[in-house]
């Protein structure tokens, strides 16, 4: 830090966590005690002559999925809400030697399971810009951290957007990086492997490219790290945008926006890209910006009952659809119903059984995995939601997804089929 010490900047980021996270609830765990320890021998090794990592005395706040050695991974659900690591995450290490300061673990969608950050457990994440609006998700805590001045950078994971989103919805910069690039080791994102990254989020570019500097390299430990020198993004900060080209989608990009966004994707698009010009203005009359931005009130859980019922409706509908269905996995052992749901390591298996068993645990007679997944009291509906939908989605892509979501929603005829 130049014009201050860390101290100083880890102190401003408490500071706002203490005024203003109640409110938005970007944290799961503060670590106030042993970021101020880090802050005040970032500020005595600067004194000394050192302190010129790229991240020296930089307040981070990292997903709580995401291994912080001796503090709580709750990976947003009560079934890890004891699990305490022992060893930090390999990209923590690297922000640390970098000089990072770690400030807190940030709040996620359960298991990272979803887009809302609406997390049952430990209570929804707001955006600060609008405490009624949604942060987006799953690594919503670590953008709304940064939107509230909490923090300078964030770590947070992205399979289908759970960085980029965050970022674009609370108005900070973020990174998706590629694939291979930054380890997942000691990160719990377990969502699709071949394509889970891990990948910063900043309050400027230039902090997300000095966050990704330090965080990219190979690990061994890593089925999917690879072994390559990437680019130098600091030294490219100064080049400008010579010689680049933005892509412009001609579907969908620009349908149901909330009003406003279009003109300013618009504007800028214009303002960087006027070899695009000709192109763009064909866009503008199939522009639509009628639709309002969704209310946080809109995404809540559905109970436990609809669920269920949904779940039944699914076993009917994919049942009489095809009526081969119990014998096709006959040689499959049925997956063991766990005595008690408080089980929690025979609820994660009940889990893995709903995405790996498919058709068995939904046809078997002599299997309820499903009904211990929806019963269980540490899940969260939006998660048990997933392990149905991706029972559904593993056992019946054949079928058409959206086949059977229409009919569940009446709005195809069984007959029509």
């Amino acid at each position: 830090m130049k014009t201050h010490t860390a101290m100083d900047e880890v102190k401003r980021c408490l500071g706002n966590i203490e005024r203003f996270d109640d409110q938005v609830n970007a944290f799961i765990t503060v670590l106030s005690d042993t970021a101020l320890e880090e802050a005040q021998r970032a500020d005595e090794d600067y004194e000394r002559g050192g302190g010129q990592g790229l991240l020296a005395g930089v307040p981070i706040s990292v997903k709580d999925c995401i291994d912080v050695a001796g503090f709580r991974c709750t990976n947003g659900s009560l079934f890890f809400q004891d699990h305490v690591p022992k060893k930090d995450a390999l990209i923590v290490q690297r922000l640390r030697r970098a000089g990072a300061v770690i400030v807190g673990k940030t709040n996620l969608h359960e298991f990272a399971y979803g887009s809302t950050t609406q997390n049952p457990h430990y209570g929804p994440t707001r955006n600060p810009w609008d405490l009624t609006r949604i942060p987006s998700g799953s690594s919503g805590g670590a953008g709304a951290s940064l939107a509230a001045d909490m923090c300078v950078g964030a770590v947070g994971s992205d399979t289908g957007g759970s960085v980029r989103t965050p970022a674009a919805i609370n108005g900070v910069s973020g990174l998706r990086p590629s694939m291979g690039s930054i380890p997942m080791t000691g990160s719990f994102t377990r969502i699709c492997p071949a394509i889970d990254t891990v990948g910063p989020l900043g309050k400027s570019v230039d902090i997300v490219a000095r966050m990704f500097g330090v965080m990219a390299g190979y690990d061994d430990d890593d089925l999917y790290s690879v072994r390559h020198s990437w680019d130098d993004a600091l030294s490219q900060m100064t080049d400008g945008i010579a010689g680049l080209r933005i892509g412009v989608p001609r579907r969908f990009f620009f349908e149901d926006l909330a009003s406003g966004i279009a003109e300013a994707v618009e504007e800028a698009a214009t303002d960087v890209a006027a070899d695009l010009v000709g192109d763009w203005n064909s866009l503008k009359n199939r522009m639509v910006t009628q639709a309002e931005a969704m209310p946080a009130e809109l995404y809540e859980y559905k109970p436990t009952e609809e669920l269920r019922n949904f779940a039944e409706q699914l076993m009917h509908i994919t049942g009489a659809q095809n009526n081969t269905m119990g014998t096709l996995n006959a040689d499959m052992e049925a997956p063991a119903r766990p005595e008690e749901t408080g089980d929690k390591a025979a609820v994660i298996q009940a889990m893995i059984d709903s995405f790996d068993y498919g058709a068995a645990v939904l046809a078997s007679e002599t299997s309820d995995s499903i009904q211990d997944v929806i019963e269980c009291s540490y899940l969260g509906t939006s998660t048990k939601a997933r392990c149905v939908y991706s029972t559904m989605v593993h056992t019946w892509s054949e079928y058409g997804v959206m086949t059977v979501y229409h009919r569940l929603n009446g709005l195809v005829p069984p007959a029509s089929q």
